[in-house]
Parts: structure tokens; sequence; C-alpha cells
């Protein structure tokens, strides 16, 4: 039985992360990209590997502030 009955499976798979992001607010989500690019940096200036997870993270856009 599906976890979720109401939901058709795509739904029910999403994951908790992506609908996690959905509420996080913008500020704190340019924050976060912000420290991911950090760490590309400071990886690769200490010669580490990067997670796939924050070299994704840091390649998105932030969202322009609504005025």
């Amino acid at each position: 039985m599906c976890a979720a009955p109401h939901l058709g499976r795509h739904e029910a798979e999403k994951s908790p992360e992506a609908e996690r992001q959905k509420r996080v607010d913008p500020d704190e989500r340019a924050i976060q990209i912000a420290a991911a690019q950090l760490r590309l940096v400071t990886d690769r200036r200490l010669g580490k590997q990067t997670p796939e997870w924050v070299k994704q993270l840091a390649a998105e856009k932030p969202h322009p502030r609504a005025s």
C-alpha cells in the first residue's frame, strides 16, 4: 500500500529535502548557496573532493527578493 494513497506514485516519492527546499526563506537559501560556493573554493585549494550535492547547490542562482 502506498504511504500517501491520495497522491500519485511520483508525488508520493518526492524527497523530504525537495519539499523542505520549497519552504526555505529566499535569504536563507542565498546564504546556503554562498556557503556551498565557498566550500568549492576551499576544497579546491586544499585538494579535496567536493560532494556532488555541494556542487549542485553552489550552481544554483539565488532568487531575487521581492520589493
